[in-house]
């Protein structure tokens, strides 16, 4: 028997009352522990509920009748201890469906948002440490004053700063990674893609990943994951992050 004809089996025992405490209590921490296990539980309850739509089984009726003696039984305690425990059993189980099992799953679901704006934080190809310690060339401060408008908000300030800068020289592709990011921030969305597009074909290729990353992540801030996708890979959980595509 494979372990999915296993688990069913174990399921059907407890729906129909038939698990000691022992296996009883085997079955609630596989609950808690194996998602897997708790989705077939889950999936088992629908069926379940889809088939009573239609009609009442013999076994859904022996069922029924259980649940019913387990309710109105007083006069054993031992059995009332036992059959409370069952109570309590099957509505954490459910507990769980309904609410633990939709914790489990939302913690699974993206915040496609937030891990957008973590790529943003990383300013992947801004890093203009080590130019500030050699920054005796003109060109260099240039670039340097309008990444700091950049930084500073001033997105105006930074494009303007940078139009000195032609394809032939040097740090143009830095000019125009700061140029296409403060056109975007200043909505000129179309333009500034257009920009990381010239930039990601330039042929020295120093800043082309760079653009992609950009271009990926304008896309995804419109909400346009598809186009995204062109250009990044996007995490299938929480706990990946958002990646360059190869």
């Amino acid at each position: 028997m494979s372990t999915t004809d296993k688990d069913i089996e174990y399921i059907e025992k407890f729906f129909n009352l038939e698990l000691s405490e022992d296996e009883l209590s085997v079955f609630e921490a596989r609950l808690e522990k194996e998602p897997e296990f708790a989705q077939k539980l889950k999936n088992y309850r629908l069926s379940i509920d889809l088939v009573e739509k239609e009609y009442t089984s013999d076994t859904e009726k022996t069922r029924e009748e259980k649940w019913r003696a387990i309710v109105k039984e007083e006069k054993d305690p031992k059995i009332i201890k036992l059959n409370w425990k069952w109570i309590v059993g099957l509505a954490a189980s459910f507990l769980l469906l309904f609410f633990g099992w939709q914790y489990i799953e939302n913690t699974k679901q993206l915040d496609l948002a937030a891990l957008t704006q973590d790529s943003w934080d990383k300013k992947i190809g801004l890093d203009y440490r080590m130019m500030r310690t050699t920054n005796h060339d003109s060109l260099q401060i240039i670039i340097l004053n309008a990444f700091d408008a950049y930084e500073d908000k001033e997105y105006g300030k930074a494009y303007s700063i940078l139009e000195p800068f032609i394809p032939t020289t040097i740090y143009y592709e830095d000019a125009l990674l700061i140029r296409a990011l403060s056109q975007y921030r200043l909505g000129n969305v179309e333009q500034s893609l257009r920009t990381l597009d010239t930039l990601s074909s330039f042929p020295s290729g120093k800043k082309a990943k760079v653009a992609l990353w950009y271009q990926g992540l304008i896309y995804l801030d419109l909400g346009e994951k598809k186009a995204a996708q062109e250009f990044l890979l996007l995490p299938k959980s929480k706990d990946q992050n958002i990646k360059l595509k190869e």
